[in-house]
């Protein structure tokens, strides 16, 4: 990283796995709503059909410039499909997705990581007048789920990729970010936990990145690199 942090004008953060995580797992959340509806199976099964049907999808950045309401729920309905038929299918399917789906919005369903808590680094670059956005493979839950986590406010700005219709490593929701911060690429950073999408994405453009790799899934990555948000501050 060529400058220290807080000499950036602008700094955007991606969202799951870098801010806030699925809580206790997205296993969890699915076999809580479908154990009604015949689900016997094991909450690790749920994970381990869910990570598979996601990389076989190609996960949200698979959607492209693709957005809208019905884009991002086709999306969500074949990887819970995906998942289920994994394991043997449920007695109402459609049903119990959109439980899973509004499940979801719910702030039970989410944690911000501790040291997301502990550095206080977004209220801190808050307070020194930084620009804050974040720029995310989401769809449009996006803003009620930071709200509900109470960190919402200190954006200034939230896209989620199904709502302006680019999905990172896609330049289109880098360029729209810095629209809105008002700044050049070379006063921006972005912090994101995914080489291929947060790293490559806003490299692309000239906008600094950093890789939050807490569980050294990266460590041949050619970023710079942190374990946690406490070395920022």
């Amino acid at each position: 990283m060529p400058k220290t942090l807080d000499s950036y004008k602008a700094v955007f953060f991606d969202v799951g796995g870098t801010l806030l995580t699925v809580h206790p797992s997205v296993g969890d959340v699915y076999a809580e709503q479908a154990r009604p509806f015949g689900f016997t199976g094991s909450v690790d099964d749920l994970n381990l059909h869910f990570r598979k049907a996601w990389k076989d999808l190609g996960g949200m950045e698979s959607l492209g410039q693709q957005k809208g309401l019905e884009v991002e729920r086709g999306f969500w309905r074949s990887v819970v499909q995906r998942t289920f038929d994994a394991t043997g299918g449920l007695d109402d399917f459609e049903t119990c997705f959109e439980n899973i789906y509004e499940a979801f919005r719910s702030r039970d369903a989410w944690r911000l990581y501790e040291d997301v808590i502990a550095s206080r680094l977004v209220e801190r670059l808050k307070e020194k007048g930084v620009v804050l956005g974040i720029v995310s493979n989401w769809d449009s839950r996006l803003k009620e789920i930071l709200d509900n986590l109470e960190i919402g406010h200190q954006f200034d700005f939230i896209l989620a990729s199904t709502v302006i219709g680019s999905a990172k490593p896609d330049p289109l929701i880098f360029e729209k970010a810095l629209q809105l911060s008002g700044v050049s690429a070379d006063e921006a950073l972005h912090i994101g936990d995914e080489p291929a999408t947060d790293i490559t994405g806003a490299k692309a453009l000239g906008i600094d990145a950093i890789l939050i790799d807490r569980k050294n899934r990266y460590p041949d990555c050619d970023a710079t690199t942190i374990r946690s948000f406490m070395e920022l501050v």
